[in-house]
């Protein structure tokens, strides 16, 4: 599903969406202007030290370029970002311009927080866009968010650790889902204590699970798609890996599922498989100290139709209260159309899909880089269409699911009554947004 990058997503509490709601009823703040004369916006985003300062690099470039308007920042992990970006809203004092992913757009819109972008069209190009990267911040017609750019979820291997267990690499063309959990499981059995097959990470490998089998998570009208009895099979998968010792103890993947790349398994040189978002190789490989390849996910060609796809790997989007939308548009246009801004952040919020800023990062990039670019091509063609936006609740997707899955590692429950409760409370979701 369009979440950002990792395992350890902690989504929009039913409180603090309900608090969102009161913005409605109190007046905005947004930016100001200063006693300089100069219009002063607020920008936030979740990310990393590098994230942070690649962003403010490229902030203070175009604060020379606009010297009437003046950018303050806010950045914080992926934890705690949106919950204090739903206090702020609740408050009336969002940032003028905000970070989003997944169904927040949605979310967000719904609740009448975010800007229609028509309105600001004049400072904002958005006209050499694919319209299908556009289409989940567009709802009923109305666009409330720009993506940064495109990425694609990929299994991520380290052939060293392959290698060094004596496991053959796999054909990756053709492999299944059988095939990598007994490779995984092999791995593990060859390998020294505390090296393991698979890492998992990315929860959202349950919508390329059930996107194969031609039953995405949320279908067109919004409602859940996928079968009770995929989750189930998902869900017993992970727990056959546990007993086959292809992937760690349910308190290690605790321990790692949020942890920083460097803190990995696969960052350590401790695991040969991991699934992640193409555009963290980089980080990976970095913390890894090179070698790691990306490859197909299993299953591309076991079922129905492939499950992966080019996804919006987040998104910009202005408040409704912002009092100077048009700075905040101009700000979001020079983050996506510049070729300097892109030679700055390259792919790190996903490959750009601006013809232009792409072409104008590609000789810059790294061989993780590149590497990425050619997965996300591949997956252009060769993957799935993009997948129905999601719908008002569809946010509880990866908290249910993730505390499910603990669930069904932990021993709490089986995977059959797991998918019973995980389908039970989808469903509440999606009828209570």
């Amino acid at each position: 599903m369009r979440t950002p990058p990792k395992r350890h997503r902690r989504l929009l509490r039913a409180g603090a969406a309900g608090a969102v709601a009161a913005l409605l009823t109190l007046s905005g703040c947004g930016g100001s202007d200063s006693a300089d004369g100069k219009t002063t916006i607020r920008f936030s985003w979740w990310g990393d030290d590098g994230r942070a300062a690649t962003t403010k690099s490229v902030i203070a470039d175009f604060e020379k370029a606009n010297p009437d308007i003046k950018v303050e920042t806010e950045t914080s992990d992926f934890e705690s970002y949106f919950d204090k970006l739903a206090t702020e809203t609740a408050a009336g004092d969002a940032p003028d311009l905000m970070t989003l992913g997944g169904a927040y757009p949605r979310e967000y819109s719904d609740r009448g927080a975010l800007l229609d972008l028509k309105t600001v069209s004049d400072e904002l190009d958005l006209s050499k866009f694919p319209a299908a990267t556009l289409s989940a911040a567009k709802f009923s017609g109305t666009l409330y968010g720009a993506p940064t750019g495109g990425n694609a979820i990929a299994m991520i291997t380290n052939p060293a650790v392959f290698k060094a267990a004596h496991v053959p690499l796999p054909d990756t063309k053709s492999w299944t889902w059988e095939q990598f959990a007994d490779i995984a499981n092999k791995i593990t059995d060859n390998s020294p204590k505390g090296t393991y097959g698979f890492e998992p990470r990315v929860i959202d490998t349950l919508g390329v699970y059930a996107g194969q089998r031609g039953t995405p998570i949320f279908d067109a009208k919004g409602e859940l798609g996928v079968q009770e009895s995929t989750v189930q099979d998902y869900f017993s998968m992970e727990k056959d890996l546990l007993k086959g010792g292809g992937i760690p103890s349910a308190e290690t993947i605790q321990e790692v599922g949020s942890a920083a790349p460097e803190q990995t398994l696969m960052g350590r040189g401790k695991a040969g498989m991991s699934i992640i978002y193409s555009n963290l190789l980089g980080a990976f490989n970095q913390a890894a100290g090179g070698g790691l390849k990306l490859v197909t996910i299993p299953g591309e060609h076991q079922y129905k139709q492939p499950g992966t796809t080019v996804l919006p790997s987040q998104y910009y989007s202005i408040s409704a209260k912002s009092a100077h939308p048009e700075a905040a548009a101009k700000l979001l246009d020079y983050l996506i159309n510049s070729p300097a801004a892109g030679r700055k952040i390259l792919d790190d919020r996903g490959l750009p899909f601006s013809p232009e800023v792409k072409a104008a990062i590609t000789g810059s990039l790294d061989s993780a880089g590149r590497a990425n670019a050619d997965y996300v091509d591949q997956v252009s063609h060769n993957g799935a269409p993009a997948a129905p936006d999601p719908p008002a609740g569809g946010s509880s997707l990866n908290d249910i699911t993730s505390k499910l899955d603990s669930d069904v590692l932990f021993g709490r429950k089986t995977p059959e009554a797991a998918a019973k409760e995980w389908v039970a409370q989808m469903k509440q979701a999606l009828d209570s947004a």
